[in-house]
């Protein structure tokens, strides 16, 4: 619940609840019921972060790409983008440029909110460009996983490749595993 324009007697109703234990603040503005606080570490995230994009690992999970599971969300932001983050659950940040940061993204749903997700050639695009954060073994399994779809589209990845600079690290992987 977002406490945005309270009443007075809202706040009171609210500050009571907190009393009784029942009623968490998730950060400054934002509060959830215990008792029914039914969405998970990934909506929350996007509930705190509105305008991020679920990037790297945790784009990778979502699609299938890799089998490593990271123990933090990893989100993009536009560059110049002030975001206060709490203790848990716990997030990576990445400030990209605005042209960077808009490539590629697309909304999925899930437990009934929306996601922003970056696309899967943009997310095999990141694993190349992010192969010595990420390790040349994960970003190897990214690219085998991505080429193991039925629907993929090349022409796509290579644009985003270009566009990314990462082109040519990328097409002596492809000409191997296709």
């Amino acid at each position: 619940m977002r406490t945005n324009g309270l009443t007075r007697s809202e706040r009171y109703q609210l500050n009571k609840l907190i009393a009784a234990d029942l009623v968490y603040q998730v950060r400054h503005g934002l509060y959830a019921h215990k008792k029914y606080m039914q969405q998970d570490d990934i909506t929350l995230v996007a509930e705190i972060i509105p305008n991020g994009v679920f990037c790297l690992f945790t784009a990778w999970l979502q699609y299938g790409f890799t089998t490593s599971v990271s123990h933090r969300y990893h989100v993009a932001l536009p560059r110049n983008t002030k975001v206060h983050i709490p203790d848990y659950p716990p997030v990576t940040l990445y400030y990209w440029s605005e042209k960077i940061f808009n490539l590629g993204i697309t909304a999925i749903k899930k437990n009934g909110k929306v996601l922003k997700f970056y696309d899967p050639e943009r997310a095999v695009c990141d694993a190349v460009k992010f192969r010595n954060k990420a390790g040349e073994d994960v970003m190897q399994e990214v690219i085998k996983a991505y080429l193991g779809q039925k629907k993929k589209n090349i022409d796509k990845l290579m644009q985003y490749a270009k566009i990314l600079r990462v082109e040519k690290i990328l097409v002596p992987y492809l000409k191997v595993m296709l």
